[in-house]
């Protein structure tokens, strides 16, 4: 049975809705079968439609078609090497953890990215992944932690 997990990063709309969850793994190795499948079920039981892995290597997209029930429909539709130097630098808070320091980084560059002349640095590929509709999405939505990062630091 897959569980469902908390995503490191989430957008959501004015009134709460989820528009974005964003899971954050600092190593591309750890992107496997069972965590893309985790991701699907996250946004399957959350009523999120789309869904962003980001490593320190690539980013890759899922969205869901809503073809099918409980996220039957969520796919794979895209990905893209992210380079290091889009990622502007971490809070300092975060410089004694690896993990919370690239999802801090991660958090802030799509911030950064709710400005439309940042896609332009972008290269090709990633523009053309993070196309109007995922823009949009981060356009209206609050760009947020999931959750405290301090409890990660306490397990």
């Amino acid at each position: 049975m897959i569980k469902t997990s908390q995503p490191d990063i989430v957008v959501t709309s004015q009134d709460g809705e989820y528009l974005m969850i964003v899971e954050v793994k600092l190593k591309d190795i750890s992107i496997n079968a069972q965590l893309i499948a985790q991701l699907k079920h996250t946004m399957a039981s959350i009523g999120c439609s789309v869904g962003l892995v980001v490593t320190g290597e690539r980013v890759i997209l899922l969205r869901d078609s809503l073809e099918k029930y409980n996220g039957e429909s969520i796919d794979v539709v895209g990905e893209a090497k992210l380079p290091d130097s889009l990622l502007p630098p971490a809070d300092e808070q975060w410089k004694a953890n690896p993990g919370m320091e690239f999802e801090s980084r991660v958090q802030r560059w799509l911030e950064k990215l709710k400005l439309t002349a940042s896609m332009d640095n972008l290269p090709n590929d990633l523009r053309n992944l993070l196309a109007e509709p995922i823009m949009s999405l981060l356009r209206i939505g609050e760009v947020r932690a999931a959750g405290p990062r301090w409890s990660k630091s306490a397990k």
